[in-house]
């Protein structure tokens, strides 16, 4: 078993150039689809490194004060995908602020920019919402039905190999794929870290940063199949998870000829809102 944490693990380089900060990074097979880095793992080691960065580049007398800060928004654009291997992250403070911070995060392979990142670095929300819409999730159990179906238990678990480090179950009610059908463009799902007690603070600062692109692709439940790659992604980080499982739902406002939109929304097991995104993708040629 791999622990999700293990992918946070960055290590400060001597050579930084044109950036503020440049860490190194070793990404495990693990976090892959297929033989490339699964594209959520990036995006949640570009926000951990952002707050790194934050942090590091402080006047001593100011960390105390940033401590409670993490990235609330990250928007990725993936011009490659990385393999498993080692990768630099090159971090840039744009703007630091009293209540938000900026960053450009840039994750590079081999010479290459493989995903480059903006991060939005803030407090997240606390306490109970104001509003919150009605029904969320379609009212999905806070823990895995009885007739929940793991990675393992479909097709994707010759391809999908976060299940080394991640629970993840998904509804078997909405994965009409599982069943060799067609159903609506919805799948929903729970999800938490394996040995969740033994994880550190900073993976319940961005796990759920992973989160909002850990779903099959909708399409599947179109009977359409393969490499669907993700263009751009942003994801909202709202609030700290509360303890116990994650869910979420991830669903499509058009599938065109080419591209398709695909959503994620997150909650915790109090029926929070902990975060949101949304994602351009190629459809599978």
């Amino acid at each position: 078993m791999t622990k999700l944490g293990e992918l946070l693990d960055l290590r400060r380089t001597d050579h930084t150039g044109m950036h503020d900060l440049v860490y190194r990074a070793r990404i495990d097979p693990t976090f892959t689809i297929g033989p490339k880095v699964h594209g959520g793992s990036v995006q949640m080691l570009a926000a951990k490194a952002a707050r790194e960065a934050l942090l590091d580049l402080a006047d001593p007398d100011a960390r105390t004060a940033l401590e409670g800060v993490s990235a609330i928004a990250v928007a990725s654009d993936y011009l490659a995908a990385p393999d498993p291997a080692e990768v630099d992250v090159a971090v840039s403070i744009v703007k630091r602020g009293r209540t938000v911070s900026l960053a450009k995060v840039d994750v590079t392979q081999g010479g290459r920019t493989m995903v480059s990142s903006t991060v939005t670095l803030g407090r997240v929300d606390a306490g109970d919402a104001i509003y919150r819409a009605p029904d969320l999730l379609g009212g999905l159990p806070s823990e895995p039905a009885d007739d929940g179906l793991t990675v393992d238990d479909t097709a994707l678990g010759g391809i999908m190999h976060l299940g080394r480090a991640l629970d993840l179950v998904l509804d078997a009610a909405t994965f009409a794929a599982a069943r060799g059908e067609r159903g609506d463009p919805v799948v929903r799902g729970w999800i938490r870290p394996k040995d969740a007690a033994d994880q550190d603070a900073d993976l319940d600062r961005d796990f759920p940063v992973l989160v909002c692109d850990v779903s099959p692709p909708v399409l599947m439940n179109l009977g359409m199949f393969g490499w669907a790659p993700t263009v751009q992604l942003t994801t909202y980080v709202r609030r700290r998870p509360a303890a116990g499982w994650l869910r979420f739902e991830t669903s499509t406002h058009e599938v065109g000829k080419g591209m398709f939109d695909e959503d994620h929304v997150v909650l915790d097991s109090t029926g929070a809102v902990v975060a949101q995104s949304r994602q351009l993708a190629l459809i599978p040629n």
